[in-house]
């Protein structure tokens, strides 16, 4: 049950329907409405539904700004340029503090309590509302579902938050808030994510990039996933296992998504199929994305930055497609042919030497006799005759997400997938193996590698639990997912602490090619136990009085 319901004020500026305003992110700020009257916006059903396409604004994905791609948090991708490499660098070296986490975040906590009070604004001025009850009722399940998202966002980063749903009075004696507990938190976005299922429509019905009933029971899923791993559960509860089972069961068998096969799996990140397609947010000329996801993950050669480029350690985690085993684990593989006979979706997700990309070839490799000599050296290396401050630092770019038949500054159209089918047969699949119903995990795992022409999942125990992490791994690069699964798992201090490796590749005489996987792209990566949480920002503990507890490990 949750403890109290506490109240804020809103400085909601009903003139900036769709900007977010850094000099009202005080969650605590006690400025009046202005701008439009409450009574004009709520009663008019075009203005209201300006107003709930605004609240869409919290929906961030990882090609805005500076690029904010969280592979760079974990060991599947360095980050190099910008602030956005020095915030990444600062959680990769352990060095994140109550004064600076939001740089990590990227200001997660303002922006997603300026979207709650949005929707919590929305929720008081709709009583009595003239406009239809049908198309009250859909945006009243969009809100739900947006402020579910919002809190969902914050229980990630940074465990139990002050559950907002109300607005403080004027005359409020006090505005103290105090954090709730995780599973109060995860009620309260699965309280609010059954009201949306029960109000929202199915996608076939909806706009694309509007919230759905699908959308809705794939953010529940989701949600109790998390709840139930080992960061939200300590206890291994395994009611809250058997709760995610279900919620992702219920994803995993809608029948009005299925399931890519291979020879799409590539073409749905360009936004060429739709398939499995559950929720997204899409761009185009007018609703951009900024500079665009081609100047972060082009090569140099191309133009791009390659701000975010995979690490060695994600290329090795592609199997053999011949036998299903990793390169570490495998006497078929060749460290000297590293590319041959891969998993394919290899292929769509990583640049690698030798790769056709657009109307010629990825070439990071350096002159073997001569490793300084930029003539000798392939244009995507990072002694290129071509913009060699942003060629890759690792000897490989990113594929995925780019849009090759445009050029570097034509990519702020396509689209971010906020989910797809697949994430649902491998979470039941976690979910089950936590159970201890191994049968039913592999035939989940095996119905997605089927999919992508890899071969079956025979494994059990702990074997087994590797098996399905590699292939979320996999799976989901550069999707937002590597990050928060090794946190939720607790594995870290595993994974955390190993330099980011690269590979040399060496150009011989007679034309064939040397592999040198000794490169340390990053060698100062430190693990510390406090980061699984982010801190809360200190101004919003002064600003509550202390009565906001701060996450372990930080200062009060």
């Amino acid at each position: 049950m949750m403890k109290r319901t506490y109240k804020l004020l809103y400085i909601v500026g009903l003139v900036n329907l769709f900007a977010f305003q850094s000099c009202s992110d005080d969650i605590l700020d006690t400025k009046p409405l202005n701008g439009y009257s409450d009574v004009a916006v709520f009663s008019d059903a075009s203005l209201l539904r300006n107003y709930v396409n605004g609240a869409y604004g919290g929906l961030r994905t990882p090609f805005r700004d500076e690029n904010t791609f969280t592979d760079g948090l974990s060991d599947n991708a360095y980050n190099q340029h910008g602030s956005a490499e020095a915030q990444i660098r600062r959680y990769n070296q352990g060095e994140v503090t109550r004064d600076n986490g939001e740089s990590v975040t990227f200001n997660l906590w303002a922006n997603a309590y300026y979207y709650i009070r949005r929707t919590n604004l929305f929720f008081e001025q709709i009583e009595g509302s003239p406009i239809n009850e049908d198309e009250l009722a859909v945006m009243e399940g969009e809100m739900h579902f947006l402020r579910a998202y919002n809190y969902f966002q914050l229980l990630k980063w940074y465990g139990g938050v002050p559950l907002i749903n109300d607005t403080f009075e004027l005359d409020q004696d006090s505005y103290a808030v105090e954090r709730n507990s995780i599973d109060e938190t995860v009620d309260f976005i699965v309280q609010e994510l059954d009201l949306a299922i029960s109000q929202l429509p199915g996608m076939n019905s909806v706009i694309t990039g509007r919230a759905s009933m699908e959308a809705a029971m794939a953010l529940k899923g989701r949600t109790l996933l998390y709840a139930a791993s080992p960061l939200f559960n300590d206890s291994n509860d395994q009611g809250k296992w058997q709760k995610a089972m279900e919620a992702n069961r219920d994803v995993m068998n809608l029948e009005s998504i299925s399931l890519v096969d291979m020879s799409n799996w590539g073409a749905m990140f360009r936004g060429e199929n739709n398939q499995e397609v559950i929720f997204e947010k899409q761009y185009s000329q007018q609703n951009n994305q900024g500079y665009g996801v081609n100047i972060w993950l082009f090569p140099n050669s191309n133009g791009g930055w390659a701000t975010t480029t995979p690490t060695q350690s994600l290329v090795d985690s592609f199997e053999l497609l011949s036998t299903g085993e990793r390169p570490s684990e495998s006497s078929n593989y060749d460290p000297q042919n590293p590319y041959q006979n891969r998993d394919p979706r290899f292929y769509e997700t990583i640049l690698y030497n030798g790769a056709s990309f657009k109307d010629g070839t990825y070439d990071p490799y350096l002159d073997k006799d001569e490793p300084e000599n930029a003539e000798l050296a392939g244009l995507d290396s990072r002694i290129s005759s071509i913009s060699p401050h942003n060629a890759t630092r690792t000897g490989y770019n990113f594929l995925k997400w780019s849009l090759p038949e445009l050029g570097e500054f034509d990519g702020n159209t396509g689209r971010y997938i906020f989910f797809r089918k697949t994430e649902f047969y491998l979470n039941y699949a976690e979910a089950q193996i936590a159970l201890g119903n191994e049968a039913e995990a592999k035939e989940a795992i095996n119905e997605v590698r089927t999919s992508r022409g890899m071969p079956e999942v025979t494994s059990s125990g702990d074997e087994l639990i590797n098996d399905y992490r590699n292939e979320t791994r996999v799976e989901f690069a550069l999707e937002d997912h590597r990050f928060f699964d090794i946190r939720r798992w607790m594995i870290a201090d595993e994974i955390l602490d190993q330099p980011a490796m690269g590979v040399d590749v060496y150009k011989l005489s007679n034309g064939d090619f040397e592999y040198n996987y000794d490169f340390v792209t990053q060698q100062n990566r430190n693990w510390v136990e406090r980061q699984y949480f982010l801190p809360i920002p200190f101004a919003e503990i002064q600003r509550s009085g202390g009565a906001i507890e701060q996450n372990p490990g930080y200062q009060q």
